[in-house]
């Protein structure tokens, strides 16, 4: 009975019912989150786009599902994919980023971390440093913060921003560039 049952919930989500669909929907969105939650460090935002992905792909996909085969490996196939698909697109966009935001080459961009060091030496109040700090983007001065004041590796700060290493160096680099220019400015 519970086998005819799934069979012909199986029947009807292949059909495209949209009561069935909202039923799978209200049944499973909530397992999805979980294990997101669980397995990974990804803010809602993205764990609600990962998820709004991974429906519409089971919606588009229901049409060429072979009934024989086990629905909850199907479900989790597509899942499985729709993440890595969001892993692909995260990577590719950070190393992207490098390419759109320099005209300069990697190398030629980065400043020494000594500079940093020697900026604090020239004994400029906190406030001086402090009010340099606020002209900075955001991104800039949390890598600063993350990497100066909380000792934090470049590899760490990748993790935590989820963008690439030389990105987060050639980050910083530029920080600091801005953070002398101002400094020096006063």
């Amino acid at each position: 009975m519970v086998i005819d049952f799934i069979l012909a919930f199986k029947e009807l989500l292949i059909q495209q019912d949209e009561e069935a669909f909202n039923k799978f929907y209200l049944d499973t969105v909530d397992i999805f989150f979980r294990y997101l939650k669980a397995n990974y460090f990804i803010e809602d935002d993205d764990m609600q786009d990962i998820i709004a992905d991974f429906y519409i792909k089971c919606r588009n996909g229901l049409p060429n599902f072979d009934i024989d085969q086990s629905f909850s490996g199907w479900v989790w196939s597509i899942f499985k994919n729709t993440l890595k698909d969001f892993w692909k697109k995260r990577w590719e966009s950070a190393f992207s980023e490098i390419d759109t935001e320099s005209e300069l080459s990697f190398e030629d961009s980065l400043e020494d971390e000594e500079d940093f060091t020697q900026i604090l030496d020239n004994e400029y109040t906190f406030e001086q440093i402090q009010q340099a700090m606020y002209d900075l983007d955001e991104t800039s001065k949390e890598i600063i913060s993350l990497k100066y004041i909380e000792e934090k590796s470049y590899w760490d700060i990748a993790w935590i921003l989820w963008i690439s290493q030389d990105l987060v160096r050639q980050r910083c680099s530029r920080a600091l560039k801005a953070l002398k220019i101002k400094l020096w400015q006063e």
